[in-house]
């Protein structure tokens, strides 16, 4: 078994073996972001993202791998909730729900996704793409930056101005 054949001096250091260290974990890693999610398949989604990071890029010391793998998925649970959060606020402006067939909530839906397009349309270029990749394709800030050659932090202040800009839009259409 794993835990038999490393000893404890090598159980703090980086994974030699990610996928024994999945076996061994991966229940426990599983069960934490159930709880937050309360989903079989996001909770799946969130162990194998946490395991793929890990083999990604392992981390320098681990005192605890228990208590790192559960922190991380915990951490990872949240996160996707927040994205899913945000997009349901986002996705009823961006494009009309497949969902509802009556006339009136289709014609008030492409009504509200044209004004997202002409929105977005208004923005700063950057903020409207750091906006677009981190709400309506779920990217990460990391991602983002290395997509756009801008530092994760600059892309959190992109997403920022830009939400603040469509609120603001947002808050004069409907005055008037």
């Amino acid at each position: 078994m794993f835990i038999q054949t490393f000893s404890r001096r090598a159980m703090t250091e980086a994974p030699d073996d990610v996928a024994a260290l999945a076996r061994q974990y991966g229940p426990k890693v599983f069960r934490a972001a159930w709880r937050i999610l309360g989903s079989r398949a996001a909770a799946e989604d969130v162990q194998q993202q946490l395991f793929l990071k890990l083999l990604e890029s392992p981390p320098a010391q681990v005192d605890s791998w228990p208590g790192y793998l559960t922190a991380s998925a915990v951490r990872l649970a949240i996160d996707q909730l927040r994205r899913q959060k945000r997009w349901r606020l986002i996705a009823p402006l961006w494009r009309p729900d497949e969902t509802d067939d009556a006339p009136d909530d289709d014609a008030e839906r492409a009504e509200a996704a044209r004004f997202m397009r002409t929105a977005l349309a208004s923005l700063n270029p950057r903020d409207a793409a750091c906006f677009v990749m981190r709400h309506l394709h779920g990217l990460e800030p990391a991602t983002i930056g290395r997509e756009l050659g801008i530092t994760p932090n600059y892309v959190s202040v992109c997403v920022h101005r830009a939400r603040t800009a469509l609120e603001a839009l947002q808050a004069k259409e409907q005055s008037r």
